[in-house]
């Protein structure tokens, strides 16, 4: 992509950065560093890309890689939340049923535990079912 003149650099590096951010939205690091990899190869040599544009789509990289990590890191949480939810099994656990002025302390035993599609642990107890989210106490039995 051979690019001639200020008006041309100008579009093509804006058209670059479209190009990378519709990379980063719709396909990820490998992508981006692809496209990355292409702009330097197919760079004009008498005007090469300026080192702050290099720095911000790297930082834009780095950015990526981050919430890719801390995606992952939430993911692996919420894993780990759900198979906790079955040690409550044969547990007493302390909730509030009903609201504003119906609501009521309950204690109930949990008889089972399943989740939903959205991995959203539900308590199947004595009581009725409860989210584990509403769980305010855990005692154990004996």
């Amino acid at each position: 992509m051979a690019v001639t003149g200020v008006n041309n650099t100008t579009t093509a590096t804006q058209s670059t950065a479209t190009a990378s951010t519709n990379a980063l939205n719709d396909l990820g690091k490998d992508a981006f560093l692809k496209l990355l990899i292409a702009e330097l190869s197919n760079q004009d040599p008498l005007n090469p890309m300026e080192d702050r544009e290099f720095i911000s789509q790297m930082a834009t990289f780095s950015s990526l890689e981050q919430m890719q990590n801390m995606n992952k890191t939430l993911e692996d949480m919420a894993e780990a939340n759900k198979f906790s939810a079955v040690s409550y099994i044969g547990k007493a656990v302390a909730f509030t049923k009903g609201s504003g002025e119906d609501a009521q302390q309950v204690a109930a035993i949990v008889n089972a535990v399943w989740f939903e599609p959205d991995g959203r642990a539900v308590l199947d107890t004595t009581e009725g079912e409860v989210s584990l989210e509403d769980v305010e106490g855990v005692s154990d039995i004996g």
